[in-house]
């Protein structure tokens, strides 16, 4: 047990030394710079957005429509008046789109879409399908 512990503190004084010299300088790198886009590139749910007339439970209608070439948001038209829905990114896939001043959630899936209030906590049209 006593060489254990004499080949302890021979050894250990050694490696702290190891550890404690300076490091050996890294080459500095830089990037190459990105060339910028000639066109603008749509957003990815863009592609996957369905835009026209959506009828719903209950008789309800709702009306979408990509127009912002910023390609940031949609516009959705409901019971007569017109929101700005800008995109927000979900983890499940599904396209949601808000309009947070007025509360106004659209969620859009594939198999079909709803409208929310979420200032008052409830559904404004379910099961909504393009017409």
């Amino acid at each position: 047990m006593n060489a254990l512990k004499l080949s302890f503190a021979l050894t250990l004084p050694a490696l702290l030394a190891a550890c404690a010299s300076s490091p050996l300088p890294i080459a500095e790198t830089k990037p190459a710079p990105i060339a910028a886009l000639p066109v603008a590139i749509q957003p990815a749910w863009a592609a996957s957005l369905k835009t026209g007339n959506f009828s719903c439970d209950m008789g309800n209608r709702v009306d979408v429509k990509f127009e912002d070439k910023s390609n940031e948001s949609m516009t959705l038209v409901w019971k007569g008046s017109s929101y700005k829905m800008t995109s927000v990114s979900t983890s499940t896939g599904a396209l949601r789109f808000e309009n947070k001043g007025d509360g106004l959630v659209w969620i859009q899936i594939p198999a079909k879409s709803m409208l929310l209030n979420a200032k008052l906590g409830q559904q404004l049209a379910n099961e909504c399908k393009v017409r």
